[in-house]
């Protein structure tokens, strides 16, 4: 019984498992292109001008400073606020934002780096997971098994010790 029953969770593990982390990172593409896709065609991108120096420094890995700019709208008007424009630009200097639906300074688009990324971080979430439960699951049959076998024990030596010991003559 406990061989084919870890046969049985060996072979359905190496199916769950890279099935979970296929059909995790399916779902993460799919969610994380249609996330690009609705932001490249709600988005706009438009130059604007610094208005006022951005700090020179960023968070570490970050490409990119909060800085005051100024930019014209698709009305025409003239707007200001506070966008993520690239580090090292200066006062004064031309660079592009992205605007949402209602004109407002947002983040770019997903970009293909990031949805791989996403995709990484799915696959590797879908692997723990499925692992932790198959683990879970084999865990389970070792002590159900341990079990099974310490009652038997159990009863194999309730049968025989009274004999054994002397306890009781043949």
């Amino acid at each position: 019984m406990h061989v084919r029953s870890m046969l049985l969770l060996t072979l359905l593990t190496l199916f769950v498992v890279p099935l979970a982390i296929v059909m995790a990172v399916d779902a993460s593409a799919t969610s994380g292109d249609a996330t690009r896709n609705r932001q490249l065609a709600e988005e706009q991108r438009v130059p604007a001008v610094l208005t006022a120096k951005p700090p020179q420094v960023a968070a570490p890995g970050a490409e990119t400073v909060a800085a005051n700019v100024r930019w014209v709208a698709t009305d025409g008007v003239t707007q200001t606020g506070t966008a993520r424009v690239p580090l090292g630009t200066s006062e004064g200097d031309t660079t592009h934002i992205w605007l949402d639906v209602a004109g407002r300074p947002t983040d770019p688009p997903l970009t293909h780096t990031a949805i791989v990324v996403d995709e990484i971080v799915a696959g590797t979430m879908a692997f723990g997971g499925a692992f932790l439960v198959m683990a879970g699951a084999f865990g389970a049959e070792w002590l159900l098994t341990s079990r099974r076998r310490a009652l038997a024990w159990e009863r194999d030596w309730a049968a025989v010790e009274p004999t054994w010991s002397g306890r009781i003559e043949h």
